[in-house]
């Protein structure tokens, strides 16, 4: 199993130094899919107009190897 890193950006850059072991590049997309909607939906209450939020997952050398990106910006008339 490798692992795989899950940094995450929203106003402060949080580092995962421990990381999380997946069987394959796959499961690692697939657990950060889910892993980010858990962390947006939770931080919905302070996610406000023209913000940015982001994770970037990190294979074992630490290099990238996703990046999920989610903003809020308002709508145009």
């Amino acid at each position: 199993m490798a692992r795989y890193f899950f940094d995450v950006i929203d106003g402060e850059t949080r580092i995962d130094r421990v990381g999380t072991e997946c069987g394959s590049p796959e499961e690692a997309r697939a657990e950060a899919i889910i892993t980010a909607g858990e962390m947006v939906r939770d931080a919905l209450r302070h996610f406000r107009e023209s913000s940015e939020w982001q994770m970037i997952v990190r294979d074992e050398g630490r290099r990238p190897f996703l990046n999920l990106r989610f903003s809020a910006e308002p709508a145009l008339p």
